[in-house]
Parts: C-alpha cells; sequence; structure tokens
C-alpha cells in the first residue's frame, strides 16, 4: 500500500481528530498513487497517523476513514458509520423521516452527503474514492433504513469536476422516484431530486421555522434568493399578509409557485424571475418597504483567494437589502461560505447598515446550520452557515 508523509502541522491537525490533509502539508509520498486509492499516512517522523482515499490531483490530497492500521476500509465500515450517524438523528436529535443522515467527515465519511427525504435518499460524493465505492454505500443506506425505496446520486458541481470526477444524475438504486413532499414546522414542500444540491437546503430548516416567531400577521416580507419558497412560504404560512420572492433560476421559481398551492398561500405571494441586484433597485425606485427582508445568497466565496471580492458582494446585497427594511424592521442575513468566518461576516453588515444609514440589533444569539449538519471541533471546515436576525433602525 502507497505511503503519504506529512509535516508536523497536519499531523498535529490529525491527531486532534481532523480527517483531510492538503496537498501542501504532505512532505513526500512512497509508492504509486493514482486518484481512489486507499493510502497509509505516516508522521515525517515515521508515525502510523491513519488510512485514507487519496488523489493526487487534488488540493485534498487525503481524505481519512480510520486511525486504525488493521481496520479494512470497505462496505462493512462505511454502513456502520451510516448506521451510527443516522442513529445520532434518529435517537439525539429526534428527528423523523427528514434529515441529512450524512455529513462527510463530520461523521467520519469525507466525501460523501447522504439526504433524507421520507422514502427517497439522495447522495454526493466528492472523492475519486468513495465514488469506487458508491453501490457499497447506497446499500448500506437501504440496510441501515429500509423504508428508503430509492437511492438518487445528485453527483454534479465543482466539487466533483474538481476531483476529476463525471457529473452524474441518476437513480442510483431502488424504484424510480424522483420527487416527494415534506412537512417542516407548519409548511410543507415538494422535493425534487432534479433541483439544485440534494434537493431542498436542509441546513437553513431551524432557521427558516425560527422566522415564523417574528410574524405576527399582516407583515410585508421580501426574500431575496428563495430557491423553491423556503423562508418566504413559511412567513406566508405563519401569517405575513404580502410575500414577495426572487430567484433567477425560472425552474425554482415554478417548484416555488407549486410550493405556495401546496400550503394555500398562493394568493399572498409574488414571486419574480430576476437576479437580485437589479431587482432589488427596481423595489426600491418604486419606493417599496418591507417588515422583514431575507436575503440567503449562494456562496460568493469558494475559495480562500476570493474572500476579498466575495465580501464585496455580500456588502453589496446586505446593502441593498437594509434599504428595503422599513424602520423597526427585521433582517435576516445569511451566508454559506465557510472562507468567511463570523467575525468577517459581522464586520461586512456593520459596514454595509452604517452606509445604510441603519442601527442593528442582535434579535438572538447568532445561528448556525441545523445540528443534522453537525459541526466536528477540529474541523473548521465543517462549520460554515451563519445566520443572523437583526433588528433594523434608521439612524436619526
Amino acid at each position: 500500500m502507497a505511503r503519504v508523509y506529512v509535516d508536523a502541522q497536519a499531523s498535529r491537525a490529525l491527531q486532534k481528530g481532523a480527517m483531510i490533509i492538503f496537498k501542501k502539508g504532505v512532505v513526500r509520498t512512497e509508492g504509486e498513487i493514482k486518484p481512489g486509492d486507499i493510502v497509509e499516512v505516516y508522521s515525517r517522523g515515521g508515525k502510523f497517523l491513519g488510512k485514507g482515499f487519496a488523489n493526487p490531483n487534488s488540493n485534498i490530497m487525503v481524505r481519512l476513514l480510520t486511525k486504525e492500521k488493521d481496520v479494512e476500509i470497505n462496505k462493512e465500515l462505511f454502513k456502520e458509520r451510516i448506521r451510527k450517524a443516522n442513529e445520532y438523528r434518529k435517537k439525539v436529535l429526534r428527528y423523523g423521516n427528514v434529515y441529512r443522515m450524512v455529513y462527510g467527515e463530520a461523521d467520519y465519511l469525507p466525501g460523501l452527503i447522504v439526504d433524507r427525504f421520507n422514502d427517497i435518499a439522495a447522495i454526493q460524493i466528492s472523492s475519486a474514492g468513495m465514488e469506487r465505492f458508491k453501490l457499497d454505500v447506497a446499500e448500506a443506506i437501504m440496510e441501515v433504513e429500509p423504508d428508503i425505496e430509492t437511492v438518487f446520486e445528485k453527483n454534479t458541481g465543482r466539487s466533483r469536476r474538481r476531483e476529476g470526477l463525471p457529473e452524474i444524475e441518476r437513480v442510483l438504486l431502488g424504484k424510480e422516484k424522483y420527487r416527494t413532499i415534506i412537512e417542516e414546522g407548519k409548511a410543507k414542500f415538494i422535493v425534487d431530486m432534479r433541483g439544485q444540491k440534494t434537493g431542498f437546503f436542509l441546513d437553513q430548516r431551524e432557521n427558516r421555522i425560527a422566522l415564523e416567531k417574528y410574524i405576527r400577521g399582516g407583515e410585508k416580507v421580501l426574500d431575496v434568493f428563495t430557491y423553491t419558497g423556503g423562508f418566504a412560504i413559511h412567513a406566508a404560512v405563519a401569517g405575513a399578509e404580502k410575500v414577495i420572492a426572487i430567484d433567477k433560476s425560472p425552474r425554482a421559481i415554478e417548484q416555488a409557485k407549486e410550493n405556495a398551492k401546496l400550503n394555500g398561500v398562493e394568493d399572498k405571494m409574488e414571486f419574480i424571475v430576476g437576479s437580485a441586484f437589479p431587482e432589488m433597485e427596481k423595489l426600491q425606485k418604486r419606493g417599496e418597504k418591507f417588515d422583514i427582508v431575507i436575503l440567503d445568497p449562494p456562496a460568493f466565496v469558494q475559495h480562500e483567494k476570493d474572500l476579498k471580492r466575495g465580501l464585496r458582494a455580500y456588502f453589496n446585497v446586505n446593502y441593498q437589502g437594509l434599504k428595503l427594511v422599513k424602520d423597526g424592521g427585521i433582517l435576516v442575513t445569511c451566508s454559506c461560505s465557510q472562507h468567511v468566518d463570523l467575525q468577517a461576516f459581522k464586520d461586512m453588515i456593520i459596514a454595509a447598515a452604517a452606509k445604510a444609514g441603519k442601527f442593528l440589533r442582535m434579535l438572538e444569539p447568532y445561528r448556525t446550520q441545523a445540528p443534522d449538519h453537525p459541526i466536528l471541533m477540529a474541523s473548521k471546515d465543517t462549520e460554515y452557515l451563519k445566520c443572523l436576525f437583526l433588528y433594523v433602525e434608521d439612524m436619526k
């Protein structure tokens, strides 16, 4: 078996519980390594640190799977890890039939994400090694949860391309099924496996439900980057009088309209297909003001080198959004960029508020991703979502 030797910094990180080895932390290798091969990892001095999947063509050189030399990396290992991850969601978090079953390295399965939507499991694989075992993974999922009848592989996006893997979107195992209806708080949603990510953004679940308590009845709400209407539908169901929802994807807006009908709130809602900035500018020119504005944009910072440019994009969208919040209104603002830490996000919002002439108060402590997207304390990469509920007042 080929070997990978790492520097002192990477060695310390692994011993603290990290699961990822970046190429910059590798000092040398022994033996031929092809994308997806299983390798042994050692410190510079020769101490065994673990085994995992390697990809010499990726910035992530090794994804660790075990720290035991004698543990075999096979279907049984994956099944046991999936079983434990599933048990954590069911017994500790007490989720029903809709949740993230596996969240990569936070569940000791780096390169694998599994979302459960009733009897459908959607998987995303972002490592060449895990790709070799994807049928084993699918079988293990159905063995752990026999009520799951379909495993859909949603293997698309940048992470696949970075690993040199093809993009695939299909039923991998089980029945040909693509859609289901889920319940979330007071709202219902149609989930289509052929949508973005795995069909629905489960990481915002608790934040969408938290929005409901700020709806007293009669509010006017703006949801920018609505996707299939997540925050917007919750606002309408909770009693908002008028909700405007914006997204640039016609397909997402069509599904958002279906979700509005499903919840009986279509008469309260106005859906706009368009880009966020020009549409917000149009609303400003019309003199529109909202009781609540929700900003949940895509990740503007995909790489650390993009941080400055991405923070400028966040600044601009928050500045435009703040100008649409009435005096005494609420801004719900989010970032799913892992390279933007909480302090940088707060500093950006403070600067945007100053330019917009607004005072901000935090309505509640900083919110993050749903607990079925657990944060592994030794891995900062597992913590990415920031969500702030802010009370907005005009500077006078």
